[in-house]
């Protein structure tokens, strides 16, 4: 991916807060529209993915208008780091991209690869984002 691809990608990928209560946070991806069509098979781990971070503890997608509703426990999380765990997975997953090593792999094998990767970063992004 060479970087006018990454950063598209990027922007498209950029949550904007639409509603923020405590434990209620509604985001939308302005650009959804425009991801690349091999990106949308990827979308259904939305909800994977946030539930990594401590004190999310649902996230339901809307793949049609692009948005995200994620609850949370305003005692364990805050919008902040929310919106950093998802600058941090985007950072991931354009990381990932790049890479060869996996393009053997079957899903399972690169959900796993992720997930791992994901939770070595968990500790980096829940003390910035505090």
């Amino acid at each position: 991916m060479n970087k006018i691809e990454e950063s598209f990608l990027r922007r498209c990928l950029k949550p904007h807060v639409e509603s923020s209560l405590p434990g209620r946070l509604r985001i939308c991806f302005k650009k959804y529209a425009l991801l690349p069509k091999e990106a949308l098979p990827y979308l259904h781990y939305i909800r994977d993915v946030l539930g990594l971070l401590p004190g999310v503890t649902d996230a339901q997608a809307n793949p049609r208008i692009g948005t995200v509703l994620i609850h949370y426990d305003p005692h364990a999380t805050d919008e902040r780091t929310i919106l950093h765990w998802i600058d941090t997975v985007v950072d991931e997953g354009i990381r990932l991209a790049n890479e060869n090593f996996w393009q053997n792999a079957n899903e399972n094998e690169l959900q796993e690869i992720v997930r791992k990767r994901l939770k070595l970063r968990l500790p980096e992004c829940v003390s910035q984002g505090r």
